[in-house]
């Protein structure tokens, strides 16, 4: 069997001197690029200064806590959580290999163990990062590209951060659970993306779209779906994509779903979107006053082109927050 530490990994190893230098014995035998931190004071602020780390290996010395505080911070924290965590605890401190994966660890050796076993261990969450850094590299792509696309219309710029700003609000105050709420962020984002087939002699037209131009419209819902199909990260997403113009009336596009057919996020998304094309201008007509906005989306609800219950709360939340959020969107989305 290859070697598993033939890799450019960067591993900091922090901790026990004794233990912490013979791993780095047993690594750099292997190839593997390591350094040592003798405390884990400064490691947060070693991290965010060199975000090349891959791999941390906490060799506690003495008390055990400060190194799973350091755990905790590292793993329960969004900007860093993809950094991989390994304990490595001598027999007298066994009783702390519950406390690490509580902290978040993503493994806990004990000592003694052979260098293969270690290797490998090692190897494996490294694995898992690597595999975890592509996922989130796919997300990235179709997010850019979703922008690019957007992009190609001056009268949509930033419509498609406003959406998924409006959405994820929405969806905070109707109770929806943190993954709920994370494919809000992004299906608000990309739910336009299969607009990519739409040429822009008519997504820039000032008129009315033929008949024929409006079908060609009407497909951006099941392309963009399409699109994301092969990506098992967007499982969540792909709903939002290909629901967000049907209505709870049955009047909608591209399956016509009704009612319970219908599920909640892409009837959150339905709103925010409606929402922002009423209040920025298009090559049509202008952007239409809030008053008048509220009056379409009422109108909307009574005939259950829009779920009720979502336009009294998007409503409530434009009224509240709009123009924060509004600024925010010009400067990213933090959600």
């Amino acid at each position: 069997m290859a070697s598993p530490g033939t890799t450019t990994e960067r591993i900091l190893l922090v901790g026990s001197a004794d233990v912490a230098s013979g791993l780095e014995r047993v690594l750099k035998a292997h190839f593997w690029t390591c350094t040592l931190a003798e405390t884990p004071s400064g490691v947060l602020r070693r991290i965010r200064n060199h975000p090349e780390i891959d791999l941390l290996v906490l060799a506690p010395e003495g008390s055990v806590h400060p190194y799973l505080e350091l755990c905790r911070e590292i793993k329960f924290d969004a900007r860093r959580a993809l950094v991989g965590v390994i304990f490595v605890i001598r027999l007298g401190q066994a009783d702390s290999r519950v406390e690490a994966y509580e902290a978040g660890a993503d493994d806990c050796i004990q000592l003694p163990a052979p260098p293969q076993e270690i290797l490998l261990r090692l190897s494996n969450v490294l694995r898992i990062k690597h595999a975890t850094n592509l996922l989130e590299d796919s997300t990235a792509v179709i997010i850019s590209l979703a922008s690019a696309i957007e992009g190609r219309d001056a009268y949509t710029h930033g419509h498609v951060e406003r959406v998924s700003l409006y959405a994820v609000e929405i969806g905070r105050r109707v109770g929806v659970d943190a993954g709920g709420l994370e494919a809000l962020k992004i299906g608000g984002i990309v739910h336009d993306i299969g607009k990519i087939v739409i040429p822009d002699s008519i997504l820039h037209k000032p008129g009315k779209l033929t008949d024929v131009e409006m079908e060609l419209v009407k497909r951006h819902p099941v392309i963009g779906y399409d699109i994301l199909q092969p990506l098992r990260t967007f499982a969540e997403v792909r709903p939002i994509v290909r629901w967000h113009h049907e209505r709870p009336n049955g009047k909608g596009y591209p399956d016509g779903l009704a009612s319970d057919q219908l599920p909640l996020l892409p009837r959150i998304v339905a709103v925010a979107d409606w929402y922002d094309a009423l209040t920025t201008p298009r090559p049509y007509r202008p952007a239409l006053s809030t008053s008048k906005c509220r009056d379409i989306l009422s109108a909307a609800a009574e005939h259950e082109d829009l779920d009720p219950a979502l336009v009294a709360v998007l409503l409530e939340v434009v009224g509240q927050t709009a123009g924060t959020m509004v600024r925010a969107s010009t400067v990213g989305i933090s959600v």
